[in-house]
């Protein structure tokens, strides 16, 4: 092989060995740490989904403000 084909072939061979050990660590998980994740990952949306509609009423509610030259 040449040094190019080996280089090319470095960065999936790590991928997929990464790939294989999350996959791996995934699968021992017991069933209640599973669910516990899976609501865990609802609440996190759920709170980044708040943060995210509070900083839009922020700025449209400052930018309003610089329209009707309250600010």
């Amino acid at each position: 092989m040449n040094k190019f084909a080996i280089r090319s072939f470095r960065p999936a061979a790590i991928g997929a060995a990464l790939l294989s050990a999350v996959a791996a660590a995934h699968a021992e998980l017991p069933a209640g740490a599973a669910a516990a994740i899976t609501t865990y990952q609802t609440d996190v949306v759920t709170a980044v989904g708040l943060v995210i509609a509070a900083g839009i009423a922020i700025y449209a509610v400052r930018k309003l403000g610089q329209k009707m030259g309250w600010l």
